[in-house]
C-alpha cells in the first residue's frame, strides 16, 4: 500500500516512546481495548466507519462486534454481507499487517442475541465440547487472536434460566482448555479469552460464577456506562465514577457507580490485573422538563433528539484513566472506537477522547516527543 513506509516509520517511532512509557510509568501492562461495531459502516455521510478507518496503533487490542452462534453449535457472523462477502473480517485482521503487537479478537453474543441460544449450549455438555472445537476453527480461519464473550445476560432475559451462571463458567473453562491444547499441538500464539462482564451487581452475583472466569480468563471488560439510560424521570451521568455528594429523590442508588462496580469485582475475587475499565466515547442525551434546570437530577421529560449519525434518541457521539492506575486495573475500554471523533473534525487530532484517556492512563509524551498521527482514513 502506498502508506505502509508511513506506518512502518510510525510504528518504529511509537515503539520507541513506548519504551519509554514502560521505564517511566511502570505501565507495560496496560491494556487499550477498543470494540468495533460492524454497522457503523452503515452510517451516512461522513459518519460511516470502516476497519480502513481505525488506526492499527490507537489500541493495543481492538475487538470485531459482533458474531453470533448458529444452530450448528458453531460461530457465525452476524452481517455476511458485510463481515465476509465486503472483506470486513478480512481488514479488520489486516491491521496487524502495520502494528505486529496488535490484537484483533472477535466479540460474541451482545444485547441483540439475548440469552435464547446461549442458555441451551452451555447446559450441553455434549454441545459445549462441538462448540469450543468449532470456535477454533473460526478463529483461525477468519485469522483473528482470541474471543471475547458477550452473554447480556447468563440466567436473565427470554431464555435465562438459574444454571446459567454454572454452565458459563463451564464453558470458560472448556474454551481455555481448548485454546491451550490447540496452541500445544500446533505450536501457534494460544489464543485469547476474554468477556465483557456486567456493570450492576445484581447481574454479577447471580449470572458470573467469579472464581472460576478469574482463573480461566485472560481479562474482563465492565461495560461499566449505561448505569442510567435517557428514558428515566431525571437527569443523571450514565457512566458516573462515583455518587453525587448529595442524594435527592431523583438520585437514590449509590452503587449505580463504577466505583461500586469495581469494588464489587474485587471483593468476589477477581485480580485487579484482570479488570478492564469500560469507557464510553458517547453521551446520553435528555430532554429537559423545565429548561432552566440543568444540574444532575434535574426532571426530565425522555431523551434528547437523535442524532444524524447515529440516529439514536438520547445518543450522541476523564477521570476513569486516573483511577485505573491508582486501583492498579488492568487498563481500559472504549466502547466504541467509531463513536470517537474518528476524523477529528471537532479537534485538532482524531479520536480525542480515547487519546486523552491513554495519555492519563501511559504517561502524557512530552511535546517534542510527539508521534505523527497515521491519516484518519487509509
Amino acid at each position: 500500500m502506498i502508506l505502509g513506509n508511513v506506518f512502518k516509520d510510525d510504528f518504529i517511532q511509537r515503539w520507541l516512546w513506548n519504551e519509554v512509557v514502560k521505564r517511566e510509568s511502570g505501565s507495560s501492562e496496560k491494556r487499550v481495548v477498543c470494540y468495533y461495531t460492524n454497522w457503523s459502516v452503515y452510517r451516512p455521510g461522513t459518519a460511516k466507519f470502516n476497519p480502513q478507518n481505525i488506526n492499527p496503533y490507537l489500541c493495543t487490542h481492538l475487538i470485531y462486534a459482533f458474531g453470533g452462534l448458529d444452530r450448528e453449535n458453531g460461530l457465525r457472523p452476524y452481517d455476511k454481507y458485510q463481515d465476509i462477502e465486503q472483506g470486513g473480517y478480512a481488514k479488520f485482521t489486516g491491521l496487524k499487517t502495520y502494528n505486529k503487537a496488535l490484537k484483533t479478537m472477535l466479540a460474541i453474543g451482545g444485547w441483540n442475541e439475548g440469552s435464547a441460544r446461549f442458555s441451551p449450549l452451555v447446559a450441553d455438555e455434549e454441545r459445549r465440547k462441538e462448540f469450543v472445537k468449532n470456535v477454533v476453527k473460526f478463529l483461525r480461519i477468519n485469522h483473528f487472536d482470541g474471543l471475547d464473550l458477550d452473554w447480556e445476560y447468563p440466567a436473565y432475559r427470554d431464555g435465562g434460566k438459574p444454571k446459567d451462571k454454572e454452565n458459563y463458567g463451564l464453558l470458560v473453562q472448556e474454551l481455555r482448555e481448548e485454546f491451550e491444547r490447540e496452541s500445544d499441538k500446533t505450536g501457534r500464539p494460544r489464543l485469547l479469552l476474554t468477556m465483557a462482564v456486567p456493570a450492576g451487581i445484581e447481574y454479577i452475583d447471580k449470572g458470573y460464577d467469579i472464581p472460576k472466569l478469574n482463573r480461566y480468563l485472560d481479562f474482563m471488560n465492565i461495560l461499566s456506562y449505561d448505569y442510567h439510560s435517557a428514558f428515566e424521570p431525571s437527569v443523571n451521568h450514565h457512566s458516573p465514577l462515583y455518587s453525587i455528594e448529595e442524594e435527592n429523590e431523583y438520585n437514590f442508588d449509590s452503587q449505580l457507580t463504577i466505583d461500586a462496580t469495581v469494588k464489587h469485582y474485587l471483593l468476589k475475587g477477581v485480580d485487579a490485573e484482570k479488570l478492564v475499565l469500560g469507557i464510553p466515547t458517547y453521551g446520553r442525551s435528555y430532554t429537559l422538563f423545565n429548561k432552566d434546570s440543568t444540574a444532575l437530577g434535574s426532571p426530565a421529560d425522555g431523551p434528547g433528539e437523535q442524532g444524524d449519525a447515529t440516529r439514536e434518541k438520547g445518543y450522541l457521539a476523564y477521570y476513569e484513566s486516573q483511577y485505573v492506575n491508582e486501583k492498579h486495573l488492568g487498563g481500559i475500554m472504549f466502547w466504541s472506537i467509531d463513536n470517537d471523533d474518528f476524523r477529528g473534525n471537532c479537534h485538532s487530532r482524531p479520536y480525542p477522547l480515547i487519546e486523552a484517556a491513554k495519555e492519563a492512563l501511559l504517561g502524557k509524551a512530552p511535546v517534542s516527543n510527539k508521534l505523527p498521527t497515521p491519516p484518519s482514513r487509509w
